[in-house]
């Protein structure tokens, strides 16, 4: 007679490495067991970042054991864990098929839900990121990802202007990023009290990171940063 494997067990293979066997005891344990079960298998392979196998374990728990609202966020958070390596490797079309899935299952999750709405940014898909922006904005209107997630969309989709706001609040929360991009919408229409203000806080706040950032966007002719070219402060940072 075999005995059933135990999460204990599972965790003690991959922790020695034994990923396979690892994941042939698990898939052989998710089929049959219990909700608290099932979520600590789950931990066991999300706190080592083995996503893809976890994914599968939990298509065949489901396919045998239906899915617990009480395992929701634990499954959609291995399917965001998925997505984000298919991410790294480029394959966006996954990436976001995984997160859709995710939010559908648990639609409270905002970092699934950030996530999505910086892929759709990213393709300049910027109507569909406004809507996921504004789900996270009505719950938390300081979230400083999301502010600096619809300053960058409102700056790229021809709307400068309106980019400022959100990019303030993300540049409070002590962002580089938005520093740069606040500096970037300031600029547009060329050098005032504010964006000098801007390039200053940036510089002291984050200087290493500052010099990386304009010096990136100085070698692009177009940058609104070229007015700041010759500016005393972009010289020194630079020298």
């Amino acid at each position: 007679m075999t005995d059933k494997p135990t999460v204990e067990q599972i965790r003690a293979d991959i922790e020695a490495g034994e990923g396979p066997h690892a994941v042939r005891l698990a898939r052989q344990l998710a089929e049959a067991c219990d909700v608290d079960t099932m979520l600590e298998l789950s931990s066991a392979f999300a706190d080592h970042a083995v996503f893809a196998p976890l994914v599968d374990i939990w298509r065949r728990h489901i396919a045998k054991c239906g899915l617990d609202e009480r395992e929701n966020a634990a499954f959609a958070n291995a399917l965001n864990g998925l997505a984000e390596e298919h991410l790294a490797e480029r394959r966006e079309t996954e990436a976001m098929g995984l997160l859709t899935e995710a939010i559908g299952i648990a639609p409270r999750l905002d970092y699934i839900r950030r996530n999505i709405a910086s892929m759709l940014v990213h393709q300049g898909d910027y109507d569909a990121a406004f809507v996921e922006l504004d789900t996270l904005l009505t719950k938390s209107p300081n979230d400083p990802q999301a502010n600096l997630l619809l300053g960058i969309a409102r700056y790229q989709s021809g709307d400068p202007a309106l980019a400022v706001e959100p990019l303030e609040v993300a540049n409070k929360a002590g962002s580089a990023d938005a520093g740069m991009w606040l500096l970037k919408a300031l600029c547009i229409d060329g050098v005032s009290d504010q964006s000098v203000g801007a390039l200053q806080h940036l510089i002291e706040s984050h200087p290493e990171r500052a010099a990386t950032l304009i010096e990136i966007e100085l070698e692009e002719p177009g940058s609104p940063l070229q007015v700041f070219r010759d500016h005393p402060a972009v010289t020194k940072l630079l020298s």
